[in-house]
């Protein structure tokens, strides 16, 4: 079916419905949500439209104006349905949820995949599960830590445990448009937390430990101390580039990316393959077997 014939179906079936309290659904909104259903990225079914409605109100459209700034003046930008895809919606690839799920819901600790707990006994409201609990007990080096708490420009942000008590990240900041200098830290993992907590946060592991580690230790020393230790000696400039060679300048996913990349050849695919940008949500999709990553829990 031609898109245009069905996004215009679309459209006919829900324009003019309101939502929450008489927020109204524009038909720009309809369009680009429409455009996600087409392309297979958004399941319906676990991400509404109002949701999503609300998520483009208050995180895409602001996040996408400062992501075209890295564009030159005589450079045509990408529309924001691009950006959309790019960004795969702030969707995870794997599960079709959305980095930006309310964090206020009933979660299944038995089953993290869980939608609808009414009949199982193990679960437990939000307000009674401790995340930081859970988060700080299940963390192991070289597990892939991706928060929806957007930065420069991208959905989303990523960083990597380089042992089981340290996180290593390349944070980003209000200047990151320019650049921003010795923007590489480790902090603990409960520090790591509280700064993220306000969002779902994401853990995946890579089956083979052996890799993991490689990847924990490829970091630590590309990207903090070349002799290992606590004193950061290297310093890296927060910049988006299209460069995936290269560790300076560096962002939050193509630190994870590069770790497991460089450290064990053949486990990721070519990193050109999904755009010159790495989004952080879009990472679980690089890895091949047998190293696809394990979704380990959301806290």
């Amino acid at each position: 079916m031609n898109i245009n014939v069905l996004l215009l179906t679309l459209l006919i079936v829900v324009k003019g419905q309101t939502f929450g309290q008489n927020a109204t659904i524009s038909d720009e909104t309809l369009n680009a949500y429409n455009f996600g259903v087409y392309r297979g990225i958004i399941d319906p079914n676990k991400y509404s439209l109002e949701l999503f409605a609300q998520h483009d109100r208050d995180v895409f459209r602001k996040t996408y104006q400062d992501y075209i700034t890295l564009y030159n003046e005589q450079d045509e930008p990408i529309s924001y349905h691009e950006w959309l895809v790019m960004n795969n919606y702030g969707i995870m690839p794997d599960t079709q949820e959305s980095l930006f799920k309310d964090k206020n819901i009933a979660r299944c600790i038995g089953c993290d995949d869980c939608d609808s707990c009414e009949d199982c006994e193990s679960c437990e409201s939000e307000e009674n599960t401790d995340y930081k609990k859970l988060f700080l007990q299940v963390v192991k080096t070289g597990d892939i830590l991706i928060s929806g708490k957007s930065r420069g420009g991208l959905i989303g942000h990523a960083a990597l445990m380089v042992s089981d008590y340290w996180v290593l990240e390349m944070r980003g900041g209000s200047r990151w448009k320019k650049g921003i200098k010795n923007n590489n830290r480790q902090l603990s993992k409960k520090d790591w937390y509280d700064k993220n907590k306000s969002e779902w946060t994401t853990v995946y592991r890579c089956p083979d430990k052996k890799a993991a580690e490689r990847a924990a230790l490829w970091a630590d020393r590309n990207y903090f101390n070349p002799r290992g230790g606590q004193e950061k000696t290297i310093r890296i400039t927060y910049k988006i580039t299209a460069d995936f060679e290269c560790t300076n300048p560096s962002y939050s996913s193509k630190l994870v990316l590069q770790s497991y990349y460089f450290s064990t050849p053949g486990i990721i695919r070519d990193p050109s393959e999904y755009g010159e940008i790495i989004v952080p949500n879009a990472i679980p999709a690089y890895f091949l077997d047998p190293y696809k990553l394990r979704k380990i829990g959301k806290y």
